[in-house]
């Protein structure tokens, strides 16, 4: 009875800007996607992690589940590219999460990862991080249509990882940072939609590029300050990532209000992902304090600390 932790992912720093070559800085955590696989007499999946809407037709016998459909889209890709690859599978796959889904922690490449790995495992085969990569990043192609390398290889690889997309590059970072907070806010836009309007902008505004180089520099010299453990240096480079998305049309009020309300108490904080919402990383001064103020706010948030490995049997 195969078990597969697949960890989620945040963006420490350089999203969007990876986008157009410059590096990005990703982590994965110790919070993510768990898959079971039973072997049994057919393929079916069961899912707890996603919230959704169901309505039930009495008359039809019929359950229609809204809310799901990127989320089975995933699924469906997985399991044709794992059938593909190993074989037929007559199993039932069990899929929980510790995060909410669409949020910016990489959850869709988790779920394709994780369940990549799980079929491998239950058809009798141990595949490799660069293989499990590859085919967790063509499945987020079939959905997608477009898609980022970046989540599916933190995903497969694991660790802190220093990574430019185009070409594909990853190196791994042996840093260590203390437990980070994530808070999560309701999204305002898709990923595609996001990333399509800072594609417009900068088409608009050829001066907006500007802002990308700069992020490339925040990314060069956020590595250095991990590399030498200064959380003073890190929480300021965060803040300033965080103003430059803002340049780009991506951080709302509502993370900038929530990062000011916060500032006694944290070296530094930033969005992590698309924007508009989602995950704002906050790195803690004062742990305490911090989750005393959270919980008075009323704020949704989830401690996360580094994990080391990527998708891994359990």
């Amino acid at each position: 009875m195969p078990r597969v932790f697949a960890p989620g992912v945040i963006k420490l720093f350089g999203e969007h800007a990876v986008v157009y070559g410059k590096p990005a800085i990703a982590a994965t955590i110790d919070k993510g996607v768990h898959v079971e696989c039973v072997r049994g007499e057919r393929l079916e999946v069961v899912t707890v992690a996603p919230p959704a809407s169901v309505r039930y037709i009495p008359g039809e016998r019929r359950f229609d589940a809204f809310g799901l459909e990127r989320f089975f889209a995933y699924v469906d890709a997985a399991l044709r590219v794992g059938e593909e690859r190993w074989g037929s599978v007559s199993a039932r796959f069990t899929i929980t999460s510790d995060l909410p889904p669409s949020v910016g922690a990489a959850t869709s490449a988790a779920v394709a990862v994780g369940l990549l790995k799980a079929y491998a495992a239950c058809a009798g085969v141990d595949v490799g991080g660069e293989e499990l990569a590859k085919l967790g990043h063509r499945v987020e192609l079939e959905v997608q249509g477009i898609a980022s390398p970046m989540d599916t290889a933190a995903v497969s690889i694991g660790g802190v990882l220093k990574i430019w997309a185009s070409p594909f590059r990853a190196e791994r970072l042996e840093v260590q940072l203390p437990q980070l907070y994530v808070a999560v806010l309701p999204r305002r836009g898709t990923t595609g939609e996001i990333v399509a309007d800072v594609r417009a902008l900068l088409g608009r505004r050829p001066s907006a590029r500007a802002v990308l180089d700069a992020i490339g520099a925040v990314v060069d010299e956020a590595e250095v300050c991990l590399r030498q453990g200064d959380l003073v240096c890190l929480g300021e480079l965060m803040y300033i990532n965080n103003w430059l998305l803002g340049a780009l049309g991506v951080v709302d009020s509502r993370a900038v209000s929530l990062l000011e309300t916060l500032r006694p108490f944290i070296y530094g904080g930033k969005i992590s992902g698309a924007g508009r919402g989602g995950v704002v990383l906050l790195l803690p001064r004062d742990a305490d304090a911090v989750e005393k103020a959270l919980y008075a706010m009323g704020q949704t948030y989830i401690k996360v600390s580094l994990f080391a490995s990527g998708a891994t049997l359990v």
